[in-house]
């Protein structure tokens, strides 16, 4: 029994890996290409969190814990990539030699709404 949760975990695991992937930006820093692939992923981010907050807030009554759970879980794990693409336009403009200042992708077009405490 103990085996099949460590495999089935496992194979959580790696879908979740393999999900997230996507992300990872392959072009070489601050080219054409990059900046390009960065803004899809940021787009997809900030797209993903909207989408993810109104079907919390239209669904909130008539989602299980585990549910909401996981869209917690979700949001954090957008929220950690978006760190990683920040780290990255940070990396790139200060190859150019452009000294810009933090933005938060993940908050940032949002300011700070109490609105986010609930989920």
């Amino acid at each position: 029994m103990e085996k099949d949760k460590i495999s089935t975990f496992s194979m959580l695991l790696s879908q979740e890996i393999t999900n997230l992937q996507r992300f990872v930006i392959k072009n070489p820093l601050g080219s054409d290409e990059f900046w390009s692939e960065w803004q899809s992923k940021a787009g997809e981010i900030i797209v993903t969190k909207a989408a993810i907050k109104r079907a919390f807030k239209l669904y909130a009554d008539t989602l299980t814990e585990e549910e909401k759970l996981k869209l917690t879980s979700l949001l954090e794990a957008y929220k950690e990539i978006s760190s990683y693409l920040e780290l990255l336009r940070q990396t790139a403009l200060k190859i150019k030699g452009i000294d810009a200042a933090n933005w938060d992708i993940f908050d940032g077009l949002e300011g700070s709404d109490n609105e986010d405490s609930q989920i």
